[in-house]
C-alpha cells in the first residue's frame, strides 16, 4: 500500500508510470508531473478503468474511499464510470428545474415584448420578492402554502398591487412548468383574489384651478434640480414617466426641436416622436449644464439603475404637498384635458399621447400628417401653462388657433 510521502515524492518521468495502492487503485504520474488516480475493474468480463481524481486535490485517504464507493457499485454490477455520468445528469435536471431556473427561462422568452421598464420590475419582483424564499426549491415540490406565504410578505409592505404581481408571475411561471412537465398543477391558482387590491386614483391629473399653484410650487420647490427639471418636462411632453426618466441625451435633437423615443423604451413597442416647445427646449439646455457629460438626462443617484426610478418623481410631487391631488402620469390626463378644451382635434392628441392606432395604414398616415398640428399644440399648451402660472384667467380655454 502507498503512503502519503510516497505519493507527494513520487517524481516525473520520460515516459508515464504507475505507483499501485492495492484492490484496483493505483496512482499514474504522467511526463509532465500530473498525478492522476485511478481504479481499474472487471465487470461483465471485461476490464476497465475508472478515474478518481487528480492529487493533490484528491487525497490518498479520498481516493481510498472512492475506490471503495466504486467497488461496491461493481459488485451490484453497476460500472461506476456510467453511474458516475447518470448522477451529473440527475444533477442537471435538478438544477434546471428549481423554480429559480424556471422563471429565468419563462421571463427571457416573455421580457422581449415589455418596455425596458417593465421588464426591470418584474425582474426586480422575480429577485426580491420570490426567488429569495422559493427560488432554490424544485418547482414540483413547491405547494400552495408556500406561494401564500411569498405573496402576503409582499402584501404586509402595503404594496397590494406588487403582491398580485408576484403572484401573476408565480402562475405564469407554474404554466410553463406544466408545459414543459416538470410540475402538474398551478398551485397559485387558489390565491388568485385573495389579495386585495388598494382602491386608489392611479392616475390623478390636475385641475385646471390647481395647475397655478402647483406651478408655482413647483418652481420653488428645494429638492435636486434634476429632479425639479424633470418635472417641469413631465408637463411640458406629456410623455409617461419611464420614458422621461429613462430618457437619453443622444435621443435628442435639440437644435430641431425633436425627442425620438426609440420603440425598445415605449409601451407599446413603437417609436414615438415628441416635438418639443421653446420652453422644453430651455430646461434641456439647462440641463445639459448638469448631466450633459452623462449617457441619460436623469442619472441614477446612487440606486442600481442607470436612470432615476419614477419613484422620485411621486416622491417630489408628495413633498410639494400634492401627493392627494396629483400622480406623475397625471400629467397626461391634465395635458389632454387642456388641449380637448383648446380645440384640437382628438386624433391629434391621441397620437401625442402615443396611444396605439389599431388601423397599421391610418397609423402611418397620422404620424406623418399631424407633425405640424402637433408642433403648434405642444407650443399653444406651454405658453397656455405659463399664463396659468402666472396668473391668468382663462374660462373657459379658447379654441386652438
Amino acid at each position: 500500500m502507498l503512503t502519503n510521502t510516497e505519493v507527494a515524492q513520487a517524481k516525473k518521468s520520460a515516459k508515464a508510470y504507475k505507483l499501485t495502492d492495492g484492490a484496483g487503485l493505483y496512482l499514474e504520474v504522467t511526463p509532465s508531473g500530473g498525478k492522476h488516480w485511478r481504479y481499474r475493474f472487471r465487470l461483465h468480463g471485461k476490464e476497465s478503468t475508472f478515474s478518481l481524481g487528480e492529487y493533490p486535490s484528491v487525497t490518498l485517504s479520498a481516493a481510498r474511499k472512492q475506490r471503495e464507493e466504486a467497488r461496491e457499485l461493481v459488485k451490484a454490477g453497476i460500472n461506476p464510470a456510467q453511474n458516475r455520468k447518470i448522477v451529473l445528469l440527475q444533477r442537471k435536471h435538478e438544477a434546471a428545474t428549481t423554480f429559480e431556473a424556471v422563471a429565468a427561462e419563462w421571463y427571457a422568452a416573455k421580457s422581449g415584448n415589455w418596455s425596458t421598464g417593465y421588464a426591470h420590475h418584474v425582474k426586480t419582483v422575480i429577485d426580491e420578492d420570490i426567488n429569495k424564499f422559493i427560488g432554490a426549491l424544485p418547482i414540483k415540490d413547491i405547494k400552495t402554502p408556500a406561494v401564500y406565504e411569498v405573496v402576503r410578505r409582499v402584501e404586509k409592505r402595503q404594496a397590494p398591487t406588487r403582491a398580485i404581481l408576484a403572484r401573476q408571475i408565480i402562475g405564469a411561471v407554474f404554466k410553463l412548468a406544466i408545459l414543459t412537465h416538470r410540475a402538474e398543477f398551478d398551485v397559485a391558482a387558489p390565491i388568485k383574489g385573495e389579495i386585495a387590491r388598494r382602491v386608489v386614483e392611479h392616475h390623478k391629473h390636475l385641475r385646471q384651478d390647481d395647475i397655478p399653484d402647483f406651478l408655482r410650487k413647483l418652481e420653488d420647490y428645494t429638492g435636486h434640480v434634476t429632479t425639479k427639471i424633470a418635472l417641469k418636462l413631465l408637463m411640458l411632453t406629456a410623455v409617461r414617466p419611464g420614458e422621461l426618466c429613462g430618457a437619453a441625451w443622444g435621443e435628442f435633437d435639440l437644435d430641431r426641436a425633436e425627442w425620438r423615443i426609440p420603440a425598445a423604451r415605449m409601451k407599446m413597442k413603437t417609436a414615438h416622436f415628441v416635438p418639443l416647445p421653446l420652453q422644453a427646449i430651455t430646461l434641456l439646455q439647462e440641463l445639459k449644464e448638469l448631466t450633459g457629460h452623462e449617457t441619460h438626462l436623469f442619472p441614477s443617484q446612487g440606486t442600481k439603475s442607470p436612470a432615476i426610478p419614477t419613484a422620485t418623481l411621486r416622491n417630489a410631487v408628495m413633498k410639494m404637498g400634492y401627493g392627494e391631488k396629483f400622480s406623475p402620469h397625471g400629467a397626461r390626463g391634465t395635458f389632454s384635458t387642456m388641449c380637448n378644451e383648446l380645440g384640437f382635434r382628438p386624433d391629434v392628441i391621441e397620437r401625442q399621447l402615443a396611444h396605439s392606432e389599431r388601423n397599421k395604414i391610418r397609423a402611418s398616415y397620422n404620424q406623418a400628417e399631424y407633425l405640424t398640428e402637433r408642433r403648434a399644440m405642444m407650443q399653444q399648451y406651454a405658453d397656455m401653462l405659463d399664463a396659468l402660472k402666472a396668473g391668468a384667467q382663462i374660462i373657459p380655454f379658447g379654441k386652438a388657433a
